[in-house]
């Protein structure tokens, strides 16, 4: 499988913001220069969450990605945050988004999460799921109010594959923190056919590599670590293959999966 490296722009009150653990968050500037960095640094794609959107039930930010469509990136382009139907991911798409992600609405209003897979595609979606571990169990995180639910339920995701066509797995105990996804929060998904991207404390090459040891692991997504320092991509990235000019498709023949 190819894998991926995915950069993650956190959006807090149209400012891009380092997020820590869903409840702490530093200004870092302007979303659309942070993804024209992004862009510049040949990830192989781009999420933009805007945190606000859901919890204010503002509907998506459709202004933040005309700003960052405009800058005419290369880099496909992902949208989370306040997606509350079909009409809204078809507009978001119409606007520039490649794909869409969307977690909260699985549970709030699944019937209208199925209608916008049935409008873009399920190839068009990620599922996006915080989690956390409580003792030894891992549990749902309810972001918006800030507290873990029941304990993960493999029959939910699998119930539901049909209308997405990734889960992002968010360690949302770790979430900002260097070098500390926690790997056991994958084992429940190992021998299913689910394609996961990871996401939250994952900061090194190690670390990566570790993750894509699990077959159906097909992305890592990164925050905070991408903007801690000048230009960290270099130490993710394997070096000869840094100006290789790639494809924006998700296909076999995309240029930028990286195999690690």
């Amino acid at each position: 499988m190819l894998k991926r490296l995915v950069g993650v722009i956190t959006v807090h009150n149209n400012w891009a913001v380092q997020s820590i653990g869903f409840e702490n968050y530093l200004p870092l500037g302007k979303p659309e220069v942070i993804a024209e960095n992004y862009d510049r640094w040949q990830l192989d794609e781009i999420l933009v969450v805007d945190i606000d959107r859901s919890k204010e039930n503002l509907g998506p930010n459709f202004d933040l990605l005309d700003r960052i469509a405009s800058k005419k990136l290369s880099t496909p382009l992902c949208y989370m945050g306040g997606i509350r139907n079909a009409e809204d991911a078809l507009q978001l798409i119409s606007q520039g988004a490649d794909r869409v992600a969307i977690d909260s609405l699985f549970w709030s209003d699944q019937e209208s999460a199925f209608e916008i897979a049935d409008a873009i595609g399920r190839q068009a979606i990620i599922r996006a799921q915080p989690v956390k571990k409580i003792g030894n169990k891992v549990c749902y995180y309810d972001h918006l109010i800030r507290k873990e639910a029941n304990e993960l339920n493999l029959d939910d995701f699998l119930a539901t594959s049909n209308y997405f066509s990734e889960l992002m797995l968010i360690d949302a105990e770790n979430e900002g923190r260097f070098d500390s996804f926690d790997k056991s929060l994958v084992r429940i998904f190992k021998d299913s056919n689910l394609q996961i991207i990871c996401f939250g404390g994952i900061s090194s090459k190690k670390q990566i590599s570790h993750l894509f040891n699990y077959k159906n692991i097909s992305a890592v997504a990164i925050g905070n670590f991408l903007s801690y320092k000048e230009i960290p991509h270099k130490e993710l990235l394997i070096q000869n293959e840094v100006d290789v000019i790639r494809m924006t498709s998700f296909g076999e023949a995309t240029k930028g999966a990286r195999e690690w």
